[in-house]
């Protein structure tokens, strides 16, 4: 084993360096640009949601896992099964941080209601908007202290409060934000009670978050149909393989086998997606 990845490492390296060695202006000038929008990509990202991790290290680890699992998996299984881990490989981090991204616009909406309670205390205490947002600042947690500690100073460096404020509301790209910002900007520009906007505001976001919630439970099962429909065929392709793997090896052995695969995949994955497009309920 260990001497058939050390023969296909060997074989990359070599096909690597003739490449380079005819084009290497051209691979150099295409691995920078690779790097430079990788690199704004992750910066965008990483900046969304508060991360401290360097970049250019996230990147070289990143690439390095890529490339090693790629020459493992292909010396033991295929360079076909290697390009595949190396694109799942590649694509898991960005759904990681997709997902905590995700996660803090969560977390952010359901300390929202809150939030608004207090900056109306505040307001009716007397404090102005950016000093009730101050309160908010130094006395609740992330991610929402965060942002409006950005706001805050956004606003301080010379941005106008709206302007400050719909820079907040795309950062977060939140239905709930947005609905915040706009009675904030629209209360300010007509002179309305901004204490009472916010304690309307505040129970129309609870009852929307009741709303979601009810939905979820009443589509549970049309999702739980989706998940048992979508892993079915490979499930019961595993336990004929496991049976008898003559009646399943002419699906990847044969062409008209790589067709057939290729048709379920796209059927497949039409059929979870319109599930998926028939449960969403937008509230």
């Amino acid at each position: 084993m260990s001497s058939s990845l050390a023969l296909f490492t060997l074989a990359i390296a070599a096909i690597v360096f003739l490449i380079a060695w005819f084009n290497g202006p051209e691979v150099i000038k295409g691995w920078k640009r690779f790097e430079r929008s990788y690199l704004e990509r992750l910066h965008r990202a990483l900046d969304a949601i508060y991360s401290r991790t360097n970049p250019k290290r996230f990147f070289y680890i990143h690439v390095f896992a890529v490339v090693l699992a790629f020459l493992v998996v292909s010396s033991l299984i295929g360079w076909i099964n290697g390009l595949v881990i190396a694109g799942i490989g590649g694509v898991l981090p960005w759904m990681g941080l997709s997902r905590r991204l995700r996660q803090r616009r969560s977390d952010m909406e359901e300390q929202l209601p809150d939030a608004l309670i207090s900056m109306s205390n505040s307001l009716r205490a007397g404090l102005t908007l950016p000093q009730s947002m101050g309160i908010l600042v130094d006395n609740t947690n992330a991610p929402i202290n965060e942002e409006f500690g950005l706001l805050l100073k956004e606003h301080r460096l010379g941005l106008t409060l709206d302007e400050a404020m719909t820079n907040m509301s795309e950062r977060m790209v939140s239905k709930n934000l947005d609905l915040v910002v706009t009675s904030i900007q629209v209360a300010r520009v007509a002179g309305g009670n901004l204490p009472q906007v916010f304690e309307d505001t505040a129970t129309a976001i609870r009852e929307i978050a009741r709303l979601e919630s009810k939905i979820q439970t009443m589509t549970a099962q049309g999702r739980l149909q989706a998940w048992v429909l979508g892993s079915l065929p490979v499930g019961m392709a595993f336990m004929i393989y496991k049976v008898d793997p003559t009646m399943i090896n002419p699906l990847w052995e044969d062409p008209i086998g790589w067709v057939i695969l290729f048709f379920v995949a796209v059927f497949e994955i039409v059929g979870v997606f319109m599930i998926r497009k028939i449960l969403t309920v937008d509230v």
